[in-house]
């Protein structure tokens, strides 16, 4: 299976030059986490950006600064399994695809490549999830759940309780709805223009607060049992990788904690660790 067949041509991406609050609004809009970064009035790719990037460089404002400028790409004639392998090996979310002018014509993601699991793989996810989490107890308080997860940089969380069963996840997005920000971030200083909707600003404000985390973001010391989703999707290690790669997809999700029969948490399984069964 090529990649053209694959990968998604909806163009999402930031330019150079450019700024911060630029880049904020195309990825709250589109609610991406990452995007491909081209020369201006052009389709040759330069760098790639990262929400990730922008939160550990909060100072910057130029893209051009911080953007990734060593990236992986592949070529829209090549085999999905090479897609498959760099963003496994590499623990990305998405890759440009280039043709052969080297032009952005689209970008793979996991989940495009979930969504064509050939029917011949009927393995469980015993061999794929990963024991290497961090977990956290529901009685943390969100601030500090907000430090774990930018030192760890690891955007799910899975909460236990008393009994140390898994009783709940949180993830950054979780965080973005609560953060007190303070007043000087507001609609002019995004530069919205009165033809900006409602639906559009809030999106942008979301993505705002966890920019703004490490200087001007005070989250309430909240407990995180308030504010986590109790309501886990879950799986065991018995789980066939279709069932589990088709609650991704339905939920719209890239992390899903793996249980024993007593809801005793054993790891987590992601979207980029179910690129192994393709290679």
């Amino acid at each position: 299976m090529k990649i053209e067949d694959v990968m998604s041509k909806e163009l999402i991406v930031g330019y150079v030059p450019g700024t911060v609050k630029v880049a904020l609004k195309i990825l709250a809009k589109h609610n991406v986490s990452g995007m491909p970064i081209l020369k201006k009035d052009t389709k040759n790719v330069v760098g790639v950006l990262t929400r990730s990037d922008i939160f550990r460089n909060h100072d910057e404002d130029q893209l051009a600064l911080f953007m990734t400028k060593e990236f992986e790409s592949v070529k829209i004639d090549q085999d999905v399994k090479d897609a498959a392998k760099l963003l496994y090996e590499h623990r990305i979310h998405g890759l440009p695809v280039l043709n052969n002018r080297n032009n952005l014509v689209g970008i793979i993601s996991p989940t495009d490549i979930l969504k064509k699991l050939p029917d011949e793989i009927d393995e469980v996810i015993e061999h794929y999830f990963t024991s290497l989490v961090v977990p956290v107890y529901q009685e943390t308080p969100i601030n500090i759940i907000m430090e774990i997860i930018s030192v760890t940089r690891e955007n799910a969380l899975p909460v236990l309780d008393d009994d140390r069963k898994l009783c709940g996840i949180v993830t950054d997005g979780d965080l973005f709805k609560l953060s007190h920000i303070k007043e000087s971030v507001s609609h002019s200083d995004m530069g919205m223009g009165g033809d900006e909707d409602e639906w559009t600003w809030e999106g942008i404000r979301d993505t705002v607060r966890l920019h703004y985390t490490t200087s001007e973001v005070a989250l309430p010391p909240v407990p995180v049992k308030q504010i986590m989703v109790g309501d886990v999707i879950k799986a065991t290690k018995n789980t066939p990788i279709h069932e589990v790669a088709e609650k991704m997809i339905k939920n719209k999700i890239s992390n899903i904690p793996v249980v024993d029969s007593d809801n005793r948490l054993l790891g987590m399984v992601t979207d980029i660790d179910l690129m192994a069964c393709w290679f």
